[in-house]
């Protein structure tokens, strides 16, 4: 299927897709595209199929040498690029921003801040994950447990009854403390943390809309961006040394990466560890955050659940948060967590880069040809998810697809590494809510997506907190673009 030789494939010039815009060309269709990411990809799906050219010139997207750009949705194409990773490549993180060759002395940061298994390939990837993996072993994992529940009960002992808070912005906060307390351990304290808050102002400035003019101007975003950058390599690094000249021997992620080990004996350098605790903490709480948050919408649209799920929890725990042994207990817990992130995946676009020249769908695809596989679409496939789009927790009893077919956390050699860090946190998080508070939306609510690599409520997520499980009594209506996504209540 990949290989071009006797292939009777037609030339990507010939893949169908949308006009080039008048005057604007093809930047207009990206501007197009970026306004509505899920939306516009949608109506080119529908129109053109599932293998569909969003723009046919070489602009700069995600990737610094991009030679045009693919839209691709489905399982059968999804299992092809996700299993041959040494065909359909990764890039860094801050994607197009990303110095390739020659770097200026402001760039320098950028190139090994956000570096980390994004942007290894083939052996050097694989290299990279061997000596990650004891970092995400589930003995590990599992010895985070008590503080992923004494943070989340910090959290809720602090909201009051009947107030309406962002719970974005406290999931945010959430997760951040999570992400500085496992990845930095105890000794890191306040510089972990503002590390952390750092590190989450970098991303905002990253995904925003004015990094599109990416110049080193004073008032640009993408100056502060880079200044930011700086920032978070210097205290990394400082970080980094400071927990490695006492010995590295603490329980958390960064000891961890300090002390793997190849068959050699050769470890992470210092730009290698920079880059990886960069991207581990960005990953990893930028997903958990959005996860939580659209859980918590799609409950209090759902009061019924809400109930069934709190009577599950109350019944299980008595008020306690879950065990590791109690969270495989738990099936509506389970179930009410995968289906948001089927209806609302935290990453519903997952980008590649052809590393070689290769085919899909029917079309060659030049070396350099960007790819953007549509998780949210293929979560949306009627022949594996009836009705898809409602929000059907109970589905997940009598289902069981492929992950290929439903993967939020990706699939094949590059899943997501923390994937069940991030599961496991987003259970106790919600366990631990759920048992003391119910949400409802505020009367007028109106909630739309942000969607960049990552799909958060544009705006943050104002709801009103309740004290008692279940005691929303009823839906109230939603407006805005979150509609576009999922069937709510009317």
């Amino acid at each position: 299927m990949t290989s071009l030789q006797g292939s009777a494939s037609a030339p990507l010039t010939d893949a169908p897709g949308p006009a080039p815009m008048p005057l604007l060309g093809a930047a207009g269709t990206v501007i197009r595209y970026a306004t509505d990411p899920i939306g516009f990809a949608g109506r080119i799906f529908r129109e053109y199929g599932d293998v569909a050219m969003l723009v046919r010139a070489p602009i700069r997207v995600m990737s610094p040498n991009g030679h045009g750009v693919v839209l691709v949705n489905g399982a059968k194409h999804n299992r092809e690029i996700l299993t041959q990773h040494d065909r359909y490549h990764m890039y860094a993180l801050p994607g197009r921003f990303y110095p390739e060759g020659e770097a200026s002395p402001r760039e320098v940061p950028v190139r090994r801040t956000m570096t980390g298994l994004f942007h290894v390939n083939d052996d050097e990837h694989r290299r990279h994950r061997r000596l990650l993996m004891p970092a995400f072993q589930k003995t590990r994992i599992d010895g985070y447990r008590d503080d992923m529940a004494a943070l989340s009960t910090e959290l809720v002992d602090r909201w009051r009854d009947g107030e309406v808070r962002d719970v974005h912005a406290d999931m945010t906060e959430l997760t951040l403390r999570i992400a500085t307390k496992t990845l930095f351990g105890e000794d890191a304290g306040e510089d972990g943390l503002r590390l952390a808050q750092r590190m989450q102002a970098w991303l905002v400035t990253m995904f925003g809309i004015g990094m599109m003019i990416a110049r080193d101007w004073p008032l640009l975003p993408y100056r502060r961006w880079l200044d930011l950058t700086a920032a978070l390599d210097r205290e990394t690094v400082a970080i980094l040394r400071r927990k490695r000249d006492k010995g590295a021997t603490g329980t958390d992620m960064l000891s961890a990466l300090i002390a793997a080990r190849d068959d050699d004996g050769t470890g992470l350098t210092e730009d290698e560890l920079v880059g990886h605790t960069g991207v581990v903490f960005a990953a990893g709480h930028e997903t958990s955050t959005n996860a939580l948050a659209w859980t918590l919408l799609l409950l209090s649209q759902h009061p019924d659940v809400a109930r069934d799920l709190a009577d599950e929890l109350t019944g299980a725990l008595h008020g306690e948060a879950p065990t590791v042994d109690d969270l495989a207990k738990l099936p509506l817990l389970d179930g009410v967590v995968k289906e948001s992130m089927r209806v609302l995946p935290p990453v519903p676009l997952h980008p590649r880069l052809v590393a070689k020249d290769s085919e899909l769908g029917g079309y060659k695809l030049p070396k350099n040809t960007e790819i953007f596989l549509s998780i949210y679409h293929m979560h949306m496939d009627p022949d594996v998810f009836a009705d898809p789009r409602a929000f059907s927790p109970r589905r997940w009893e009598r289902i069981k697809p492929s992950t290929f077919e439903y993967n939020p956390f990706s699939a094949g050699p590059r899943m997501c590494i923390g994937a069940a860090f991030a599961t496991m946190e987003i259970k106790i998080a919600l366990a631990t809510i759920l048992q003391r508070f119910s949400v409802e939306m505020p009367e007028g609510s109106r909630v739309s997506p942000r969607v960049a690599i990552t799909m958060a409520p544009a705006g943050g997520l104002r709801m009103r907190v309740v004290r008692g499980p279940g005691a929303a009594r009823r839906a109230v209506q939603v407006r805005g673009r979150i509609r576009d996504l999922v069937r709510l209540p009317s």
